[in-house]
Formats: structure tokens, C-alpha cells, sequence
């Protein structure tokens, strides 16, 4: 008796008695920090859980487990990010209401295309590291201080440039489709 109360509390903890249904997400990576028992959130809504992860020559594909009273509330054609709560902290799916949401929604075995993976610290440390190591430290520390030199005491004007560039930006911005 005590050992099926074990077994029961067990099932129940993995949820083997919840009613989920699966959802698949391709994504160009994972991240470090992803791991199965993920959040899978909406508007930042839990709504599920990150089941398995399959790691690919091109990518990953997550299986989702999602309520399916949940499910129901979200677009055909939402999208996916893999997000991080903090730069060192884990990831979690985030579906992305689009402007325009379809009428109809996400059905269980669809499958969603990441949109983006929040890059973590040590990749940007690790790219930073490769450029660093491209560089010759005595031709590095000639250029900033030759940079350094050129700036020194032309800060108002180096502002007002960058004030007078935000203004045209923002003038211009509107007629970049047209261009």
C-alpha cells in the first residue's frame, strides 16, 4: 500500500494524470540554459512545459506541452522566442501574440518556427574572445589612442552630430519601404 502511495504521488508529480497537448518548436538552437521542465509561457501566462528536446544537425526541435485550455487561446499564427529571464538564468518558450491574430488557433501536433534565441553571456563572451584574439594588442592600443586623440575636446560637437543624425533617422525612417 505504501509503495503504490509512493507510485501514485510519483505519476501525479510528472503530471502522467494532466491532459496536455503537444506542440512542436523548430529552432535554430536551444541555448545552454534550456532544459526539459522549461516554462512555456504567453504573455507571461504559464501555459505549459518544455517536454523533450531533440538536438539536430540544423537546429532543435522541442516538443511542447501545453493545457489545452490554453491552447485554444493562442493564434494559428503565433510565434516563438526562447527567452531568458536573466542574462545568466534559464530559458523559457515565450509564444508571441502577432499584431494581427488569426481567427483560428494552434492545434495540437502543429509545429512553430523560432523567430530568436536570446544569445547568452558566455557566447558573447566567447565571440569576444575571437575577435580579441585576431587582434595585435600594441596595433589595438595605437588605434584608440590615436581614436582618443582625434576626440579629445570635440565632445559638444561629437554630441550635437549625434543629436543632428538622430533627427534626420527619424525624419527618414518613415521612407524606408519606399527606398
Amino acid at each position: 500500500l505504501l509503495v503504490a502511495a509512493v507510485a501514485l504521488a510519483l505519476a501525479m508529480f510528472q503530471g502522467a494524470f494532466t491532459n496536455t497537448a503537444v506542440v512542436l518548436v523548430d529552432a535554430p538552437r536551444t541555448g545552454l540554459v534550456l532544459d526539459p521542465d522549461a516554462k512555456v509561457k504567453m504573455r507571461g501566462v504559464e501555459i505549459g512545459r518544455v517536454a523533450d528536446i531533440d538536438l539536430r544537425d540544423d537546429g532543435a526541435q522541442l516538443r511542447l506541452e501545453l493545457d489545452p485550455d490554453q491552447l485554444k487561446l493562442i493564434p494559428a499564427n503565433a510565434g516563438v522566442d526562447i527567452r531568458s529571464t536573466t542574462v545568466f538564468g534559464a530559458k523559457y518558450v515565450n509564444f508571441i501574440v502577432p499584431e494581427q491574430p488569426a481567427s483560428a488557433s494552434l492545434s495540437p501536433g502543429a509545429t512553430v518556427a523560432a523567430s530568436s534565441v536570446t544569445v547568452e553571456f558566455n557566447t558573447l563572451f566567447q565571440h569576444l574572445s575571437d575577435v580579441l584574439a585576431q587582434v595585435e594588442p600594441e596595433k589595438l592600443n595605437a588605434t584608440l589612442t590615436a581614436l582618443g586623440t582625434a576626440l579629445q575636446g570635440r565632445g559638444d560637437k561629437m554630441g550635437d552630430l549625434l543629436v543632428r543624425s538622430d533627427h534626420l533617422l527619424r525624419e527618414l525612417n518613415p521612407y524606408l519601404p519606399t527606398l
